[in-house]
């Protein structure tokens, strides 16, 4: 398995055509398609699909993808970093983070990070956490802040941190001077939520149906700040 068959294969997945992914490597389309076709004789499975004057990837094709463009990545990276001569802190670090989190966590360690290391080239990316996933797997984002679970073979997590879900109410809901609460003492009650296009949303919507509890919802916000103003105001 070579690199420029690697970088054959990516274009013309991306492109979705040989003559295409050919243009844009410079290469005449036959040696193009040689090299595609001896990487698939190597993986002893096809790539593509034809289909006519159209292709596809192929189940082999699609396992391979992330894995192949990972590897590009880590080889331009490697190459710019040598290339510049580069010290400890040059460089180039794409971050993401979920907007659940993102506005507690990221100030504080990216401020700490930019001090210890001025010449970084840093890229911050708020977005979903799926989006997430895709851009770390497509070797978009370097790391990822998001709330677990997190499953994927291309994937290493590391916990950070635990917190326990709370309940916010008014300042003057008869709740607040309840103390502790149990599950009954929140049923039916009007309940502004965090929207489940969140994981945080979606947990505790799952939180309330594995307990048995419905929600009276009167409001869904994609903002945590906003739960929390409408909840204030005695939504």
């Amino acid at each position: 398995m070579e690199l420029h068959q690697l970088r054959y294969f990516v274009a013309v997945a991306e492109t979705g055509s040989f003559s295409r992914a050919a243009e844009q490597c410079s290469v005449a389309q036959p040696s193009l398609s040689q090299q595609i076709k001896r990487l698939e004789t190597t993986i002893g499975r096809p790539l593509f699909d034809r289909l006519g004057r159209s292709i596809a990837l192929t189940d082999a094709g699609n396992a391979l993808l992330p894995r192949a463009r990972r590897i590009l990545a880590e080889v331009r990276e490697t190459s710019d970093l040598l290339s510049a001569g580069a010290g400890p802190s040059d460089g180039r670090l794409a971050v993401g983070a979920i907007p659940t989190m993102a506005p507690f966590l990221l100030p504080p360690a990216l401020h700490k990070f930019t001090s210890q290391h001025p010449d970084c080239r840093l890229t911050v990316r708020e977005d979903l956490t799926e989006r997430l996933i895709d851009a770390l797997v497509d070797c978009e984002l370097d790391c990822a802040i998001m709330s677990t679970p997190i499953e994927h073979e291309l994937i290493e997590t590391e916990m950070i941190g635990r917190e326990n879900l709370l309940l916010a109410s008014a300042m003057d809901d008869p709740l607040s001077d309840v103390g502790r609460l149990s599950l009954d003492d929140l049923r039916d009650r009007p309940t502004v939520v965090l929207h489940e296009m969140h994981c945080l949303g979606r947990q505790i919507r799952g939180f309330c149906q594995s307990s048995g509890m419905t929600r009276r919802i009167v409001c869904r916000s994609t903002q945590l700040s906003t739960v929390l103003e409408l909840v204030g105001l005695g939504l």
